[in-house]
């Protein structure tokens, strides 16, 4: 992928959406080895066609919606891909939430490189905020030398949103008034 061909607010790390229809912008991690790389990166003449295909799910305390853009993309090993996923709180509070990831099958996580990602920063949405998060990769090409997986063809990266935060102002009333109610039971048994 020449990303010369992408329009600037589709590249990682640019504002994804417009305020102006509830959408901000998804803080992006740069993984500097792995952007060093894309310099001399060139899709494999003898690479074939690997489906990457994208699963999403949300911890279960955490009220966002969080899906991918596009079910799959297929990539040949050394061409880098560019693909989103929009997360949504449906809550009337600012959440912030981080995403851990995993690729499938394990081995292949050796040649999966993430040159941007999501995935690497809290993010934090206000109240009925719809982001666009980005996630730019390659294929090591180095992946077509390895004889274990010579026969994947069907590559998933999943992400699991957890909610980073709690809202411990409400806590801390909560406690201020549990430590009045607790003071005047010992006030009235003290009168």
């Amino acid at each position: 992928l020449d990303m010369s061909n992408v329009p600037r607010e589709m590249l990682p790390g640019s504002v994804s959406g417009s305020s102006s229809h509830g959408r901000g912008s998804a803080k992006t991690w740069t993984d500097e080895e792995a952007a060093e790389k894309l310099a001399s990166l060139r899709p494999r003449k003898d690479g074939k066609l690997i489906t990457v295909r994208f699963d999403s799910t949300v911890g279960d305390v955490l009220p966002w919606s969080f899906i991918p853009a596009q079910l799959d993309v297929k990539v040949v090993p050394g061409e880098t891909a560019l693909s989103f996923f929009t997360a949504t709180n449906h809550s009337d509070k600012a959440i912030t939430g981080v995403a851990t990831y995993n690729v499938h099958p394990p081995k292949v996580g050796l040649y999966f490189s993430k040159i941007q990602c999501f995935c690497f920063e809290e993010q934090r949405l206000l109240p009925g905020e719809t982001v666009d998060m980005p996630v730019f990769f390659f294929i090591d090409p180095e992946i077509m030398d390895d004889p274990q997986l010579k026969n994947v063809n069907n590559v998933t990266l999943s992400y699991t949103f957890f909610q980073t935060d709690m809202d411990y102002d409400d806590d801390e009333d909560d406690d201020e008034e549990d430590e009045e109610e607790k003071s005047g039971v010992v006030m009235k048994k003290a009168a």
